[in-house]
């Protein structure tokens, strides 16, 4: 009995290791070299562009030689032709030329074999005067990790433009701390429509999403915001109008993660993984000749206080 399962065992191993030693990936070596772009750009500063080489298996890796790449952006400005190349510095590539908005870019990569890489956006105007009303408590909330009290930020968007606009929103939160001023984007809950038939993922975020075709009268959503002391901090809401594919290529990447995220926790009821059957969402790219994201976007930022009466913001 000994003997046979040693056969067995030493002629399966046998016809594995011959397999493995005799198999070689050499279509690996001829296959082209492909490229990872993200750049978001934004009026008054100049662009910023991260490269990155995509492997064999998808993941990616820094470029070694960038001094072989070319990077340069190009527009239209009353009539002429300008462009702006930009230099390697710190892990990114960056311009000198001070962006616009209201201007279509032209985005170009020269790589070291001679080929372009290229893309196009807008960076969009700013959003119309818009307004913010903080009222705290405005109510109780009770989910799963977050229970308590809750701060409401009315946004109010009147005569929303011709066309379709599309936004990117959040809440910040501004605390003072020995004269220095800190930061922190905190997570808020949405029931308007508007938001809601964006289908995300959550709707305990700490950014949303929503876009507005041609309306007279005004929008008015709330975000509801746990987190965040309405009494002893200050908060900034940002309102940023972005382009289409900054719009698609958001959404595209909050399904594609949320996709790929399983459960923490090893119980009986998770073991089956019900994650694995969802669809994974393809994240947007508008770039010709490699993949990432070139898009523009123009933020506003409205401050926010409280308006205080009897331990309440009214």
């Amino acid at each position: 009995m000994f003997m046979r399962r040693f056969v067995f065992y030493f002629t399966i191993s046998f016809l594995f290791s011959g397999c493995i030693t005799d198999y070689e990936l050499k279509y690996l070596d001829n296959r082209e070299k492909a490229y990872s772009i993200s750049s978001l750009i934004r009026p008054e500063e100049p662009a910023e562009l991260y490269l990155t080489r995509v492997g064999d298996v998808g993941d990616l890796s820094p470029i070694t030689d960038p001094e072989a790449f070319k990077v340069w952006i190009a527009w239209n400005s009353n009539g002429e032709r300008n462009s702006d190349t930009l230099a390697y510095s710190d892990g990114r590539f960056i311009g000198s030329h001070l962006l616009q908005h209201s201007l279509e870019y032209s985005l170009s990569v020269k790589t070291p074999d001679e080929k372009i890489i290229s893309a196009k956006t807008v960076i969009p105007p700013p959003v119309a005067p818009f307004g913010v009303h903080l009222q705290f408590p405005a109510g109780f909330i009770q989910l799963e990790n977050v229970t308590g009290p809750f701060s409401r930020f009315k946004l109010t968007l009147p005569n929303v433009s011709s066309g379709i606009t599309y936004y990117e929103s959040m809440v910040i939160e501004v605390r003072e701390n020995n004269g220095i001023n800190t930061y922190r984007i905190i997570k808020s809950l949405n029931g308007d429509t508007e938001v809601l038939s964006e289908n995300l993922p959550s709707n305990y975020l700490p950014y949303f999403l929503f876009q507005s075709g041609s309306k007279e009268e005004e929008l008015v959503l709330n975000f509801d915001a746990i987190q965040g002391n309405a009494l002893l901090s200050d908060f900034l809401f940002r309102l940023t109008s972005v382009s289409e594919d900054y719009f698609l290529y958001k959404k595209s990447l909050y399904r594609h993660l949320d996709a790929l995220e399983f459960s923490s926790e090893m119980e009986a009821s998770s073991l089956f993984f019900p994650d694995i059957f969802k669809q994974i969402q393809t994240v947007h790219s508008n770039i010709e000749g490699g993949v990432g994201i070139f898009a523009g976007y123009n933020p506003t930022d409205y401050p926010v206080t409280c308006n205080l009466s009897d331990y309440a913001c009214i």
